[in-house]
């Protein structure tokens, strides 16, 4: 039978790791750009130091105040190199932004001549929450007479979405026959589309656009070979993947199936809705965290433990009286 049930989740707020960076010097007048580092992450689809290209924006401003763009989303690969080449002039100040990945971006940047190419705009369709996206800056000046390169171009890149998944817990405490299977979680109704101001990294959402559907999959860990495996057990915990959700201060809806399997037999399976309050933001893991209990996994109340106790003694059926019964003792036998 399918039930439903309106539940309430805590949640966890985990920061993500600091980023560091790298810089080494060139050798010639070339503009290069230096190998790049983002935090460790466990998801494929994560972009960690090495596995992305990406668009780098860059403006000059010479001495007499004269300003162009050199790069206009000019790709770069996760070795730093590009084509085809710039050069240093002397005297100049240089703005960079560079967005990852390139290869199958979601995002688009719009900046224009007259402006420097750190001050625009990024919109992001985040089709499927599939997609990390990293965002960085570097600025350089060079000196009057160049004798030397100034040295690449240094990115130390900032994950500039909310990175999010669910983690459930069998609260059903004092009673190991009890083992839960959560399937099917979603955020059905998260931000498609967005737009971050740069360099402030500051995003801004249209409640109209709030028609994103994430699919979490279901509660399964890796090693688990058949869906027995991953019942959770009594204080057992497991999670879904992450995805990336556009980073914003929201209520969102949420989905998910529960099982309840008692001594391994399917007993009930409840269809879940929650609403989810929470101001995610940029470069931020969120852990959702709901522990599954007796009094709020059932829609139909409190789930009870089985109890028993003694009614009474019933007497015996003489009303207690001694009934006499005579035996015959056998005499011994003489040889």
């Amino acid at each position: 039978m399918k039930k439903t049930l309106f539940a309430i989740l805590a949640l966890a707020g985990l920061v993500a790791c600091s980023t560091d960076e790298v810089v080494s010097r060139p050798e010639g007048a070339v503009i290069g750009f230096d190998n790049v580092f983002v935090e460790n992450s466990t998801r494929a689809n994560d972009l960690t130091a090495g596995n992305f290209d990406f668009g780098v924006y860059g403006s000059v401003i010479n001495g007499e105040g004269q300003q162009g763009m050199i790069f206009t989303n000019q790709q770069v690969a996760a070795d730093g190199t590009y084509n085809p080449l710039q050069y240093w002039i002397a005297g100049a100040t240089y703005n960079f932004v560079a967005f990852a990945p390139f290869t199958g971006a979601q995002w688009a940047y719009d900046t224009t001549v007259d402006t420097a190419a750190e001050n625009g705009v990024l919109t992001f369709d985040n089709n499927g929450a599939n997609q990390d996206l990293l965002f960085a800056t570097a600025n350089k000046t060079t000196d009057a007479t160049l004798t030397a390169s100034p040295g690449k171009v240094g990115f130390t890149f900032d994950h500039v979405l909310s990175r999010v998944r669910f983690t459930f817990t069998n609260g059903f405490t004092s009673n190991g026959n009890i083992k839960l299977l959560v399937t099917d979680v979603h955020i059905t109704d998260a931000y498609k589309e967005g737009e971050m101001a740069v360099p402030a990294k500051t995003w801004t959402v249209e409640a109209g656009k709030k028609v994103l559907n994430i699919d979490f999959n279901d509660v399964l860990k890796a090693e688990d070979s058949t869906e027995a495996d991953a019942r959770l057990a009594e204080g057992k915990t497991s999670s879904t993947e992450h995805f990336y959700l556009i980073p914003a201060n929201a209520a969102y809806n949420v989905t998910f199936t529960v099982a309840l399997y008692q001594a391994g037999v399917l007993v009930d399976t409840y269809n879940r809705t929650a609403t989810l309050s929470y101001n995610m933001k940029p470069g931020y893991s969120y852990d959702i965290k709901a522990t599954l209990t007796p009094s709020n996994t059932s829609d139909e109340g409190e789930i009870f433990p089985i109890e028993f106790k003694v009614e009474g003694v019933n007497g015996w059926a003489d009303s207690g009286a001694w009934t006499d019964v005579d035996a015959t003792v056998n005499e011994p036998t003489n040889n």
